[in-house]
């Protein structure tokens, strides 16, 4: 008989990006074994006993972590209940540890491979530096001990021998249910877009498309005119995990769109922006899996590439399409025949995926997709479904995790965040806070940030001068370049919104005769009413005076899952 043990109240969630790393990974492995338990209402004791000897612990404190999970199913309820150095432990102790991290990181995690006695020693020789008393053989092995297998193989011997002997070699692609596997990838559109003033051609937008490889349904997806970056992926990932009904109602696409609930794993190839700490975090934050794709194993992403050459054949059939090779071009002027704006095209896509792609029969499955979606969840005479996807209770946050992220200051003047000065009435509480606190920005509208505070909450922080307009970050360096080549020695707020607004006012003039004032343009942030429900919504504070809307009014679909 288990004891009934009462789940506790959800505490605050902590930065992802502060945790200790030991911490985050032995919280990461507890998640492994108690997601399981959590799953079914009762477990027998055998089975308790079973995970606390994998876990070296209790089987209380498996009991407990069980409760902490179905409270709060994500990986920081699982972190040790203390924070910061332990009772009686010294600052030298952790200066000691904090030497010994960065002699791994720097001396033997290297494609050197020095020995552990070489790597004991340089610990040693640079304690006595320092004025500290050395470790022991022992005490570094044991830090050595701490670091994943994978990634100890990958900086010493190269990431290919980490994958042969790590990486699964069969099931890698298998999808037995919806939303346990998506694949994300980037790619050039081929249709130039126009400006959305004088309608004159502008650039071929980038498409950052995600697909649930079970029933081939578009997860989500996401369109613009600047490279993939951080953002797009961060973007993509939160709109396939949400709701998308308030999407299709802000674009008058009428249909059904049912992809939603947190993803089980996903598969991304080795670019940049695939590799970034938000996005690594905020997947462990949520139970997501990252799988990288292998170089030279194409099979590993066939599926969405393949998606994305079905959406770029119903691409070649608009205006202004570049096709996708010279032949099919022909003599085709793709410029000259230029006529939809990016919002057009957006909505476009979305008229494709859902009432076209989503009805249409998928030969690799024998159905459509929408129908293999709904077969997945609720199962048919020969095999059981997996149910509802478990849902985004709080999209805000979501979202925000994902986010870019830097530390600073609070001053008596505000936050500064790329030379621009931000306020609101709840900094007064931080004023003189002597550690730097984790603000998160939006690039494409920095007209908005968000700080968050000592309970574990993001509170929005608005221009300190609210009548400055809403820019994008890539006009902020586009004015700081504008600046430095006009010898500037100093920069300050003014002289770049100054800046920007002769950018703005140069690229309106010239916008009909050149790409680039009209690429400039299009990049500013959007005026696009929020679609947030009640209780959604950032914390109450001073940037609710602020007159331009916030970032989410470009990603409108932050609303309660019912």
């Amino acid at each position: 008989m288990t004891s009934a043990i009462t789940a506790p109240e959800p505490s605050a969630v902590p930065e992802l990006s502060e945790v200790d790393a030991a911490e985050w990974e032995r919280a990461r492995r507890r998640a492994e074994f108690i997601r399981p338990l959590a799953e079914v209402p009762r477990n027998s004791r055998a089975r308790i006993e079973q995970v606390a000897a994998e876990l070296g612990c209790k089987p209380a404190l498996v009991y407990r972590l069980i409760a902490r999970w179905r409270a709060d199913p994500r990986v920081t309820s699982l972190l040790p209940n203390t924070r910061g150095r332990r009772p009686g432990a010294s600052r030298k102790a952790a200066e000691i540890d904090e030497l010994i991290r960065l002699v791994i990181d720097e001396v033997y995690l290297t494609r050197q491979k020095p020995t552990v006695t070489h790597l004991v020693g340089e610990v040693r020789r640079r304690c006595r530096q320092v004025g500290l008393e050395p470790p022991s053989r022992s005490t570094v092995e044991r830090r050595l001990a701490q670091r994943a297998p994978s990634e100890v193989l990958a900086r010493r011997e190269g990431r290919k021998a980490a994958r042969d002997r790590f990486t699964p070699a069969t099931g890698s692609v298998e999808a037995p249910w919806p939303l346990s596997l998506v694949q994300i990838d980037h790619t050039l559109v081929d249709v130039i877009v126009v400006d959305t003033v004088t309608r004159l051609p502008v650039q071929r937008p980038w498409l950052t498309l995600a697909i649930d490889v079970h029933s081939r349904c578009v997860a989500g997806f996401h369109l613009s005119l600047d490279p993939p970056s951080a953002t797009s992926v961060a973007l993509c990932v939160a709109q396939a995990c949400l709701r998308k009904d308030a999407w299709l109602a802000a674009r008058g696409i009428e249909g059904e769109w049912p992809v939603r609930g947190l993803l089980d794993r996903l598969h991304l190839d080795n670019a940049k922006e695939f590799h970034s700490e938000a996005l690594r975090r905020g997947c462990e934050q949520y139970g997501i899996t990252i799988d990288y794709r292998p170089v030279r194993t194409p099979h590993y992403g066939g599926h969405i590439e393949r998606l994305i050459g079905t959406m770029m054949g119903k691409v070649h059939l608009l205006p202004g399409t570049t096709f996708s090779n010279v032949r099919s071009k022909g003599d085709n002027k793709p410029e000259s025949t230029a006529a939809m704006t990016l919002d057009e095209v957006e909505r476009w896509l979305g008229h494709a995926i859902v009432g076209v792609y989503h009805r249409e029969l998928h030969r690799g499955i024998g159905t459509t997709p929408l129908g293999a979606w709904t077969r997945g969840l609720n199962g048919d005479e020969v095999t059981p479904g997996r149910g509802e996807p478990q849902p985004v209770t709080d999209p805000r946050r979501f979202f925000i995790d994902f986010l870019p992220l830097t530390r600073r200051l609070v001053r008596r003047e505000g936050v500064f965040l790329h030379s621009i000065g931000y306020w609101s009435d709840v900094l007064r509480t931080w004023v003189g806070h002597e550690a730097q606190m984790i603000v998160r920005h939006d690039p494409r509208d920095l007209s908005r940030i968000y700080l968050l505070g000592p309970d574990g909450e993001y509170y929005d922080l608005a221009y300190r001068d609210l009548r400055r307009p809403p820019i994008s970050l890539w006009e902020h360096r586009a004015a700081l370049k504008r600046l430095r080549e006009e010898g500037r020695a100093q920069i300050d707020e003014e002289a770049i919104f100054r800046a920007v607004e002769t950018m703005r006012t140069i690229a309106d003039s010239a916008s009909a005769a050149t790409k680039s004032a009209r690429r400039q343009r299009e990049r500013r942030p959007q005026s696009v009413e929020p679609t947030i429900e009640p209780g959604t919504g950032p914390r109450t504070n001073e940037a609710e005076r602020n007159p331009a809307p916030p970032p989410e009014r470009m990603f409108p679909n932050f609303e309660v899952w019912e």
